[in-house]
């Protein structure tokens, strides 16, 4: 099969999820192509189609805000990452962001109705969709990452810790990802300040600029390749999560498929990721010192933390690999092919 992924460079985690499964179609033998459309093209929807070629393509797979631009070209699968008009979200909107996603409403509803097969990524993403949009006829499938990338590895720590001055004493706390509020980034201080000269956490920049933040034990990679990531990952003693809202986390299967525990929010997707008390802890929304607690709870009892990383490692390996998701999604091209 010859499949097409229309999209413009959003900078988050819809980006990655797009190049995992062209990556995840092409060790398949199949051919799935990224064509990047200009910024202000995310504006006018309906013009996406008259900038694609599809004529040699079988099957179009978009997002949920371009999807109904290549209405009746070809086959179309529509996948929903996160319902934007979910009210939790608003009061981490910019006011750009606000008027966007009213705008694009009636887009997203058109292309439900457009699409052949509409995926949600998760039982979360799915309520809303139909809290939202009144639309219950979404396939639920999950994300998945590369387990054979995002692995366990003998990293030298030492090295690792002197390339960013880390005293070897410390305790790693990693977060990866854009720290936007959304993402509970403005709790990271707070934590942080929480645990003291013990800890330190890393923060790498996602796909955006290196962050900036006062705090001492606090440092920030900036955007890193994916080697440093997973070495990162691995020196780490356990991951911090501390978002409001995710449609489905990447960064978070990316940590437990190198075998860390997770410290993270008990709202939307993330119970649906992490098991509470088994892979980590699951704690109140903006609990500040429901976070420190369960950071020092996990990190002070070194089976427990062993205990916890295998724990996510074969839930990883159970449910979230990235050949599982890839199949899932063929299975419903060749329904449309």
């Amino acid at each position: 099969m010859k499949i097409l992924f229309p999209l413009t460079r959003a900078g988050t985690g819809t980006d990655i999820f797009t190049d995992n499964l062209a990556s995840g179609l092409r060790k398949l033998t199949h051919t799935a192509d990224m064509k990047f459309l200009p910024g202000w093209s995310g504006f006018i929807p309906p013009v996406m189609g008259k900038l694609c070629d599809t004529s040699t393509y079988d099957l179009i797979h978009a997002n949920s805000w371009n999807g109904f631009g290549f209405t009746g070209s070809k086959p179309l699968v529509v996948t929903e990452h996160l319902v934007v008009h979910d009210p939790l979200l608003n009061p981490y909107k910019t006011r750009l962001q606000r008027f966007y996603h009213s705008y694009i409403f009636h887009n997203e509803q058109k292309s439900f109705v457009s699409a052949d097969i509409v995926v949600s990524i998760s039982k979360y993403v799915q309520k809303k969709m139909q809290e939202e949009f009144g639309f219950y006829d979404s396939t639920l499938i999950f994300n998945g990452i590369d387990e054979t990338v995002f692995n366990r590895v003998t990293i030298e720590r030492t090295s690792f810790l002197k390339k960013y001055s880390i005293p070897e004493d410390k305790k790693i706390i990693f977060f990866a990802g854009n720290p936007t509020s959304r993402k509970g980034g403005d709790l990271l201080p707070r934590i942080m300040n929480n645990l003291g000269d013990d800890y330190v956490l890393i923060i790498t920049g996602g796909l955006r600029e290196k962050s900036n933040f006062k705090t001492p034990n606090i440092i920030s990679t900036g955007k890193i390749p994916t080697s440093e990531l997973i070495a990162a990952y691995n020196i780490s003693d356990l991951f911090l999560f501390p978002s409001r809202l995710e449609g489905f986390c990447l960064s978070i299967l990316e940590a437990m498929s190198c075998g860390i525990p997770v410290v993270t929010t008990n709202v939307s997707s993330l119970p649906e990721q992490v098991i509470d008390e088994k892979g980590g802890v699951l704690c109140p929304i903006d609990d500040i010192s429901a976070f420190t607690n369960a950071i020092r709870y996990i990190t002070e009892d070194e089976n427990l933390m062993k205990k916890m990383g295998n724990f996510n490692r074969q839930r990883i390996l159970d449910l979230f690999t990235l050949d599982k998701m890839t199949r899932e999604y063929v299975k419903i091209y060749e329904k449309l092919v």
